[in-house]
Order: C-alpha cells, then structure tokens, then sequence
C-alpha cells in the first residue's frame, strides 16, 4: 500500500520559509517593517518572535502560519 504525504502540510522552519519564497533577510525585514538585525534575531532564536509577527511573516510569504516553526528564545 503507497503512502499518502499531504504536501501542504509540512513545517518549514523560519529560515526554511524565507528561503523557499525566494527571500533574503534584508527583503523580508523590508517588507515587514524592521531591521535586518530583529529579522536575524528571531531566525536565530535570539528574541523570542510575538505571534502577530508571526501571522505577518505568514502573510508576506503566503504560507499559513502553522506550517513554520519559529525557534524558542
């Protein structure tokens, strides 16, 4: 019996995320309004990321904001 994969489904880390879309750092902090610097402080677990940022980098990436996980800081 093959094995089903729901491909919609998947976890994608921060940087997975970004990458995937085509982002650079600098481009998605951009688009969201804050330095480079927060950006790569969140990718990188350093400060922890506020969920209505999250929902925002959601948004710019056009993922839903379940399928990325964010690193506890």
């Amino acid at each position: 019996m093959p094995i089903q994969v729901a491909y919609q489904n998947y976890t994608l880390s921060l940087k997975a995320a970004r990458v995937e879309k085509g982002y650079t750092q600098e481009a998605l902090a951009e688009k969201l309004g804050i330095t480079k610097r927060a950006y790569i402080s969140w990718e990188n677990g350093d400060v922890r990321l506020k969920p209505y940022m999250l929902y925002s980098i959601a948004y710019v990436l056009k993922m839903d904001a379940d399928n990325i996980r964010v690193p506890l800081g």
